[in-house]
């Protein structure tokens, strides 16, 4: 974990990323390269009840994670005429009751 200094705020941001992630038998990469401007994609950021966020040093595989790993990259198929991507990135917090025992 790092810290980002703003303004008005400290933030905390992670790295995931090892050379070997990337051939990782646990790790997944999924590219939508057909989607419309009519879908969207969601994706978790962050889940108080993941491992990292209970304070382990990393999630369990088959238990919950505590957010997703996302990246960008340049598309090689994409033609240099193509019109630059939009995108939009909406912060929501879900609060759920607790579970009565």
């Amino acid at each position: 974990m790092f810290k980002i200094h703003y303004v008005d705020r400290v933030g905390e941001n992670y790295f995931v990323c090892s050379p070997s992630l990337s051939s990782s038998r646990q790790h997944s990469w999924y590219y939508y390269p057909e989607m419309t401007m009519q879908e969207s994609l969601l994706l978790k950021q962050w889940d108080s009840r993941g491992g990292v966020a209970c304070g382990a040093n990393s999630d369990v595989r088959g238990r919950l994670s505590t957010f997703t790993i996302h990246s960008a990259f340049m598309d090689p198929s994409c033609s240099l005429e193509s019109p630059p991507r939009k995108s939009i990135e909406v912060r929501c917090v879900v609060i759920w009751e607790k579970e009565k025992k």
